[in-house]
């Protein structure tokens, strides 16, 4: 037959033109010649002891009417005869069709079935088995299904796709090969076939590891200095010694402080710092820094000699500061010196000039006739010793029972005494001068009981009422017989060991128990700590 659209030559049992797909109509009135059915062997199941039946011949069907052809499908596997087996191949190639599942010739671009494209088709799989393939129906047109094969060996519509088991499968493999492989790898270790390669690369390792050290130690070797700088250097530390050594002869025919022994140690550490000998030194400038440190402790017990005043404390403060700079000096240099115990005596200097003060103040007040100027004096010069920050040293005002701050208001009210009688005598003051006086120091003195006595004397000349005074002075009598067991008496012909005369109690002397027995003057004459505190609570005069 020819095709009306394209003209190719096609057979007669083709519903569509191989060629360009054009549907070929058949008239109903041509028959077609009658096909001698295919005879299909015998198959016989495997799991059926009875043997199989044989398969119906197909019966042939027009090819107008004809529907694709479906691969017959056994619901047990089969085997195939011996005559099967024999059969021989065709060597004709076919390709599936993507929609109906027919099988044609290769190169078909069009389904002579139902007219679908067919080029992408791809050629049919390749039986497994032996057995012949009956790919004769489909070239007639018959609608017989193909003969029986095993399950292996059936074609089907979904024959393209993929197995589902193909990944599960390759996977399997991989773990089987990798456990292989680890099981190879530790037969191998366990023989010792890594130890002697793991020993040879870690002596090379070490074998490079020396090389680079040796190399290291080439470049780290100090080039040699050249000889005429050697010498050089060599003649200025002998020429250091030298001064040295000097320094420290004429510091030894000094008898106070001199700067000899420090030129002697600014010496030293020129050689620690710029020739880098401060371990080779260290000795020598130990001995020099020994005998500066004895010639300030001679200096300074020179000053202790002498009245104690701020002067001479300032002056101890200098030699101490200057012999501890240098310490410094030595130490950061590298030089290791024994500097601990005149750290120690720098520390105690404060203590030092306290007691001086205290000890000062008790003997100028136990005389008979005794100068409150220079009580006054000597207290006002102690409180002025202050430090870099405006701070009194020697004592703390805000400590109330310090024994020297309590000699301090003490001399304080005494010459506050002085000051009105002064004035009243040269008439530059009147009575009400003296009351504003005395109210300005009463509390900074912890209301001294002499002030007091005389708020009430310079009341009645003023023709001021004196209750405030009077009642504020007995109010310290009774508590003073309470506590301390003394009566402060105003006839100094009455005065005995627990009848003090008011013009010598000691307000100032603590005679506490935990008082330091060193800066009391009398054990009966005083006040106690309990004392101070309630009057400074409780005493208050307004007038």
């Amino acid at each position: 037959m020819i095709c009306p659209n394209c003209k190719a030559e096609i057979t007669n049992d083709m519903n569509f033109c191989i060629k360009c797909g054009t549907k070929i109509e058949t008239p109903e009135t041509e028959s077609k010649p009658e096909e001698t059915p295919i005879q299909i062997p015998k198959v016989v199941p495997v799991q059926s002891p009875a043997p199989a039946k044989p398969a119906e011949a197909p019966q042939p069907a027009a090819p107008a009417q004809a529907s694709p052809a479906q691969p017959a499908e056994s619901s047990e596997p089969a085997e195939s005869s011996a005559a099967d087996q024999t059969a021989p191949e065709t060597s004709e190639k076919h390709v599936v069709c993507p929609k109906c599942g027919a099988q044609l010739k290769e190169g078909t671009k069009f389904c002579t079935k139902c007219g679908a494209p067919v080029k992408a088709a791809s050629p049919a799989p390749k039986p497994e088995s032996s057995a012949p393939q009956y790919s004769g129906f489909a070239s007639l047109g018959s609608t017989a299904p193909a003969a029986p094969e095993t399950p292996t060996e059936i074609q089907t519509p979904d024959q393209g796709k993929k197995n589902p088991f193909s990944k599960g499968l390759i996977l399997i493999i991989l773990l089987v090969i990798a456990a292989l492989i680890v099981a190879i790898l530790l037969a191998l270790k366990s023989m010792g076939v890594f130890s002697g390669s793991g020993r040879q690369d870690a002596s090379v390792s070490r074998s490079d590891d020396t090389e680079n050290r040796d190399d290291n130690d080439d470049e780290d070797e100090p080039e040699e200095e050249d000889p005429e700088a050697a010498a050089a250097r060599a003649a200025e530390i002998e020429e250091i010694k030298d001064q040295i050594k000097a320094s420290v002869k004429a510091g030894d025919a000094s008898e106070g402080i001199s700067g000899d022994y420090p030129a002697a140690l600014e010496g030293y550490i020129r050689l620690a710092d710029e020739y880098d000998l401060a371990e080779d030194i260290s000795k020598e400038a130990d001995e020099v820094f020994g005998k500066y440190a004895d010639q300030v402790r001679y200096s300074v017990s020179l000053l202790d000699g002498q009245k104690v005043s701020s002067g001479l404390y300032i002056q101890s403060r200098v030699y101490y500061d200057e012999i501890l700079d240098m310490a410094d000096r030595l130490e950061k240099a590298g030089i290791s010196i024994q500097a601990d115990a005149i750290r120690e005596e720098s520390d105690e200097l404060i203590d030092v000039y306290r007691t001086k003060y205290i000890l000062a103040i008790n003997e100028i007040s136990s005389r008979e006739n005794w100068s409150r100027d220079e009580a006054w004096e000597l207290a006002s010069d102690a409180a002025s010793i202050t430090d870099e920050d405006g701070n009194i040293v020697l004592f703390d005002p805000d400590d109330l029972d310090d024994p020297l701050r309590l000699r301090y208001i003490y001399s304080l009210a005494w010459v506050t005494r002085k000051h009105i009688e002064t004035g009243i005598k040269d008439k530059t003051m009147t009575a009400e001068d003296a009351l504003d006086e005395i109210d300005k120091v009463l509390k900074e003195t912890d209301y001294n009981l002499q002030l007091i006595y005389d708020g009430i004397y310079y009341c009645n000349v003023a023709g001021i009422d004196p209750t405030p005074y009077t009642q504020a002075f007995n109010t310290i009598m009774e508590k003073l017989g309470e506590n301390e067991k003394i009566l402060i008496v105003l006839d100094p012909a009455q005065a005995t060991e627990t009848n003090i005369d008011l013009n010598h109690f000691w307000a100032f002397n603590d005679i506490s128990s935990g008082a330091d027995p060193d800066y009391q003057v009398s054990t009966t004459n005083g006040t106690t700590a309990e004392t101070r505190a309630w009057i400074r609570d409780n005493i208050r005069i307004n007038r």
